[in-house]
């Protein structure tokens, strides 16, 4: 059904285009469209017959309970209840099920929220099976294997959710209250939230060649319900609780769950704000070239080109900016009451040289090359991303080594800047209590800035052997790695183990647990720096 609507939409811009012109193929068309419209709203009425749906409803049910049971270890003849932590899986007949039965009950909940969302309304029982299922499956790679069916699982959460958008324009929308009350009073919530999250850092690495592209794709229903369980205390708690972990364990020797979280939604960030920036740049150079008549002197082939590659970074800017608008708004709402993980210096500089690069281009003078014709057709929210950024550094603005380390980024930060984003924010109408602190903020980094400029001018001529070798900056907390024997920072290497587990210098396996305090190289670096500020101080006055 799926299909035959695109195909209709597809059919329907072809007669459109047809009837411009003056050929007879729009009549044709025009059948063609009828006899398919005839056949897809048959087909509806079929497959959308409600006993027929309950029955089908029943029975995927059904096997969710089935597989569950089979996933809590060898059968028996007594129904084992549900509880975590789930036990080791020996004898089990997992493996002589089929894929599609999983496959096949994920296609029927996705089919229900788009054709017949009422349905769902009226089973809280079932959903409540689903649920089971999809907490013990989605996030334990030992009961399921395929990658891309646990990401599947999270396309079917989003369907059996309690949606916060209709599913498509119109006043008759089903009751969300069943949906609401199974899945806020769920007993296991802690676990699905936690699933959730280790299938979002799972799907990184699929092993598929086209991997890198399919994570964005897997990854859109998530967003969403990221969203809606942050507004559910039961929810919420269990997700600052992995977070909590995460601050207590950031050198163990696997990151953990949510740290490795927080790093990829930052790799995602900045990934799709940048490609979607670069789109909306060749989308309006294409607009201005057709609007000022360049297109008309074109051979007929070359103005195909031209239309053809701006409806193509059309779709991909607009993909780009949806996805950019959901990682961006999860950073802001997740910043409101997790604050140790992003203010660590794990993390800190490099959220901070995200939202200072965005924010370059969003309010600084690089904004005029995204001023396309018409920002809803590509979904780009230049007011929103400004909003969503500011908060964030109004989330994190109360830690002072947060605001220590934004003057740090020598690419984008400028207390130029940050003057340009207040005027945006009162441009765009924000509320008076947000620029009022948004402009404290600014002047509380300024003057940090000011401070750190001259403590660098006193540390300019600091020896070779005190910089990171990677990051060319005065070291902190030297570490030294095992096999290379090159001596680092440790927020250096820390950052680099988030995303690649290797010796940067040599490419050797290489975790946290590893690595040295180089002791040596730490008390030169301290009493080099207690002697330049001796000198700096005996200076002061006669300067």
């Amino acid at each position: 059904m799926v299909k035959m609507n695109q195909s209709l939409h597809r059919l329907q811009g072809s007669w459109r285009e047809a009837q411009r012109g003056t050929g007879p193929g729009a009549e044709q068309l025009r059948e063609q469209f009828e006899r398919l419209m005839t056949v897809y709203l048959s087909t509806k009425a079929a497959a959308t017959q409600p006993s027929m749906l309950q029955c089908c409803l029943n029975l995927q049910a059904s096997t969710a309970a089935l597989l569950v049971q089979l996933g809590l270890g060898p059968p028996g003849s007594e129904h084992a209840e549900l509880s975590f932590p789930l036990p080791p899986l020996t004898d089990s007949l997992l493996c002589y099920v089929p894929e599609f039965f999983a496959e096949n009950m994920g296609d029927f909940f996705i089919f229900l929220r788009r054709f017949a969302d009422e349905v769902l309304e009226s089973s809280g029982e079932c959903l409540e099976q689903v649920l089971h299922f999809i907490t013990v499956f989605m996030g334990n790679v030992e009961r399921m294997k395929n990658p891309h069916l646990r990401a599947k699982l999270a396309e079917v959460l989003e369907a059996v959710m309690p949606h916060l958008e209709p599913v498509s324009p119109g006043p008759a929308q089903s009751s969300m209250f069943q949906r609401q009350r199974v899945f806020c009073s769920y007993r296991h919530a802690a676990h699905l939230a936690e699933a959730l999250i280790t299938v979002f850092v799972d799907i990184e690495f699929t092993g598929d060649p086209h991997q890198f592209e399919q994570k964005f794709n897997y990854r859109r229903p998530m967003y969403p319900i990221l969203k809606y369980m942050w507004g559910k205390d039961n929810y919420r708690e269990s997700i600052k609780r992995l977070a909590d972990y995460a601050s207590e364990n950031l050198e163990a020797m696997n990151p953990p769950l949510f740290l490795r979280f927080l790093n990829l939604l930052m790799n995602d960030a900045i990934f799709l704000l940048d490609e979607a920036i670069q789109y909306l740049s060749k989308i309006k150079l294409l607009q201005i070239e057709r609007d000022q008549g360049e297109w008309e002197a074109l051979a007929p082939d070359a103005r195909r080109e031209k239309e053809s590659s701006l409806q193509m970074f059309g779709q991909l800017g607009r993909f780009h900016n949806i996805m950019s608008n959901e990682t961006i708004g999860t950073l802001s709402f997740l910043t409101s009451d997790i604050r140790c993980l992003f203010v660590h210096p794990f993390l800190a500089e490099r959220i901070i040289s995200m939202l200072n690069y965005f924010l370059q281009h969003l309010v600084g003078p690089k904004m005029g090359a995204l001023k396309v014709k018409d920002f809803s057709e590509f979904d780009f929210k230049p007011q929103q991303l400004v909003s969503d950024i500011c908060t964030i550094y109004l989330n994190l603005g109360d830690e002072e080594n947060f605001c220590a380390t934004v003057p740090k980024d020598g690419r984008s930060y400028s207390p130029t800047l940050f003057a340009q984003t207040v005027r945006v924010l009162k441009k765009i109408n924000k509320p008076g209590n947000m620029i009022v602190a948004f402009s404290m903020l600014a002047d509380k980094i300024k003057s940090l800035a000011d401070r750190q400029q001259q403590e660098e001018e006193t540390y300019a001529d600091a020896p070779d052997d005190f910089l990171d070798p990677i990051m060319s900056t005065l070291m902190v907390d030297p570490v030294l790695l095992p096999s290379s024997h090159v001596t680092v920072d440790r927020s250096t290497i820390a950052r680099h183990l988030l995303s690649d587990q290797t010796d940067p210098f040599n490419r050797s396996p290489l975790t946290m647990d590893q690595i040295r305090p180089n002791e040596e190289l730490r008390e030169r670096i301290r009493q080099w720096l207690a002697e330049r500020k001796q000198e700096r101080q005996q200076m002061g006055p006669s300067g």
